[in-house]
């Protein structure tokens, strides 16, 4: 069963689903907090371990990495938590200009 059971189409031939845009928004909300969660319990994890690398000659040379690359892992977290709170800006105020022309009086 499709989704959309008829397609609506505008003044100009199209239609924007700005409800649908403003959902997509509030997920994409959504999984930016959830991620962010996801980034405070593996840095409460690391942060917990007092030698994560372990003690031997492997986790020595590890250990000389260890501090960038743990820097490059929260570096990613940030970018992807700042790119879904782009989109998520991005589908709530285009659903807010696609409704105010749609509903002008609102």
């Amino acid at each position: 069963m499709p989704l959309v059971k008829e397609k609506q189409l505008g003044q100009d031939g199209y239609y924007a689903n700005w409800t649908g845009m403003r959902r997509g928004g509030e997920d994409a909300r959504a999984e930016a907090a959830y991620i962010a969660g996801v980034r405070d319990r593996l840095r409460a994890a690391l942060d917990a371990v007092h030698d994560p690398m372990g003690s031997d000659q492997y986790g020595a040379e590890l250990a000389k990495v260890y501090p960038s690359r743990k820097k490059e892992i929260y570096d990613l977290f940030a970018a992807y938590i700042d790119d879904l709170d782009g989109v998520s800006d991005g589908l709530v105020n285009g659903a807010k200009v696609y409704e105010s022309a749609e509903r002008p009086e609102g």
